[in-house]
């Protein structure tokens, strides 16, 4: 069973009210590490509005909020679901959505231009990925000079939380569940995608959930790979 099969019928009509207090804290966490003032400025000064792609957009609903945030900017989303793209079509009719996997190589085999794109936001979606700093560096390879790339996503606990029990119920339940990972991992995935990592945080969900974002843009040679990052949060 995969993504495409997976969120289909039931569970992408109800994945909105099912993951709702999810999704609140996850996109909080992605909106605050994004330069709005930048992609404003784009509005102002430039020939066409900022574009920004959402990788892996599930329902749309962060596209929903840079709609209400930017309204000049053209949105793109991406997901591998056609059922889930069918709810975020209902829900957000500006933008232009495409049924896509994330792939490892060149642009992420997505049908875009390289450098097309002023921010792209990945969200909840790496632990699906079997070759992250592949599929990373595909992404980034649409970033417009300057332009901002987003990954959230949930994060492996550590002792004394029962991770590999908990990730093996998660498998059984979601079956395209690859692996989740630490901030640290995703930090070194980026520096492998040849991504500068700006900001690096890790921030709570619920009791059981934990999560970590980070802001990144392409490297450059006089500037280093990371960030004085934030401590781990504490477990116990």
């Amino acid at each position: 069973m995969t993504i495409k099969t997976y969120y289909t019928n039931k569970r992408a009509q109800s994945y909105n009210q099912h993951w709702k207090v999810f999704s609140v804290k996850t996109h909080a966490a992605t909106r605050s590490v994004i330069d709005f003032a930048q992609l404003e400025e784009i509005c102002r000064s430039q020939e066409h509005p900022p574009r920004i792609l959402d990788a892996a957009c599930g329902t749309g609903l962060l596209l929903q909020q840079f709609a209400h945030r930017i309204p000049c900017a053209e949105l793109y989303g991406v997901d591998a679901s056609e059922d889930m793209l069918a709810q975020a079509r209902l829900a957000q009719g500006q933008a232009q959505f495409t049924q896509a996997s994330l792939q490892a190589g060149k642009r992420a085999g997505l049908p875009y231009e390289a450098g097309f794109f002023d921010l792209i936001t990945c969200t909840n979606a790496l632990h699906n990925v079997k070759d992250p700093a592949s599929v990373l560096h595909g992404l980034a390879e649409l970033l417009a000079p300057q332009g901002q790339f987003v990954i959230e996503d949930f994060a492996r606990r550590t002792f004394p939380f029962p991770w590999r029990i908990f990730e093996w119920f998660t498998r059984r339940r979601d079956p395209q569940h690859v692996q989740a990972y630490t901030l640290v991992e995703a930090q070194q995935f980026c520096i492998k995608a040849g991504l500068y990592v700006l900001i690096a945080k890790n921030f709570p969900i619920d009791t059981v959930w934990r999560g970590w974002v980070i802001s990144a843009q392409e490297a450059k040679e006089h500037l280093p790979l990371l960030p004085k990052m934030e401590p781990p949060l504490n477990d116990e």
